[in-house]
Formats: C-alpha cells, sequence, structure tokens
C-alpha cells in the first residue's frame, strides 16, 4: 500500500508487524517488539486513544499497553508477545474494563508487556443493549412499585421492535 511503502521508505528502520482492517502496524528493527508505530484512519487512531483515555490515569496502565504518542493519523504504543489468557482471567479483565465502555476485549488485542497481559487494541462502544436490559432487570425489585411498572413499559417497547 501507499502509506506502508510512504513510512518504510521515510524511516528505513521500519517493517510491517501486522494488517489490521483499519490500521498498518509498524516495527522498529533498533527497538524490538517493545514498542509499535499503528497508521490508521483519523478515527480509527482517535478511538484507540479515546479507549486509552477512558480508564482513569491511576489504573490505565494496569490494563492498557502505555502509548506514547498520537498524532491525528499515528500512534506509538507498547507492544509485546502474543497473550494467551484463560477464560476466567478474560471474563475478569472483561467485567473489569467494561464500566469504562470497553467490550471487545479478545485473546487477539492482548499483549504480554513486561510480563502482564495488557490490552493493545480496544474499541470504545455504547453498552449493548443486552446489558442495559439485565441491569434492569437486575435493580428492578429494589424499586418503588410505580417506577418498576414504568421501566417494564420501555422494556416491553424494545422488545416488540
Amino acid at each position: 500500500s501507499r502509506v506502508e511503502s510512504l513510512v518504510i521508505r521515510n524511516f528505513p528502520d521500519f517493517f510491517v508487524i501486522n494488517y489490521g482492517w483499519h490500521k498498518i502496524v509498524f516495527g522498529n528493527r533498533s527497538v524490538g517488539t517493545s514498542v509499535v508505530l499503528k497508521v490508521g484512519a483519523k478515527r480509527v487512531i482517535e478511538n484507540d486513544h479515546r479507549a486509552y483515555k477512558r480508564i482513569p490515569e491511576k489504573h490505565r496502565h494496569q490494563y492498557f499497553a502505555r502509548i506514547y504518542w498520537h498524532t491525528k493519523y499515528c500512534l506509538l504504543q507498547q507492544h509485546g508477545l502474543p497473550a494467551h489468557l484463560t477464560d476466567a482471567q478474560l471474563k475478569a479483565l472483561r467485567v473489569t474494563v467494561s464500566k469504562y465502555g470497553i467490550f471487545d476485549v479478545k485473546n487477539e488485542n492482548l499483549r504480554l508487556v513486561n510480563g502482564e497481559a495488557k490490552i493493545i487494541d480496544a474499541s470504545v462502544t455504547r453498552i449493548p443493549l443486552p446489558t442495559v436490559l439485565r441491569k434492569i432487570d437486575e435493580i428492578r425489585p429494589k424499586l418503588p412499585k410505580k417506577l418498576s411498572s414504568w421501566i417494564r413499559k420501555i422494556t416491553k417497547r424494545f422488545n416488540e421492535r
């Protein structure tokens, strides 16, 4: 692609590690696998950065690989070896980051950075409707009867669609 040839021509130490649907990931021979340059469309790079910023700074690097800098079309990020979490570990991580609107955590989006599994690619999404409906069902018994009937009417309309 044009982007690939442009980056490699201007920065001879860079090489392609991976092609994604929306990004090209470049490694650097002098740095190894510890840092990568991601190049993609503005909305894709901004979505990665927004997901990273969603987690409070205090806990951000516990779950996400560090992003050193980003521009409109590029992102420089920590990288590592592929990580394979067990189903229980993956579920625990998903539950933790779902509080911040991040729902697409899977083994393909994780890397071992300094011995810990970290998210390298995630999207910020709205809370899926089934999750909202499940949460409503959980809190409904604790609500006053009038409010509970109002919620029932709203959820019935969603289910009719």
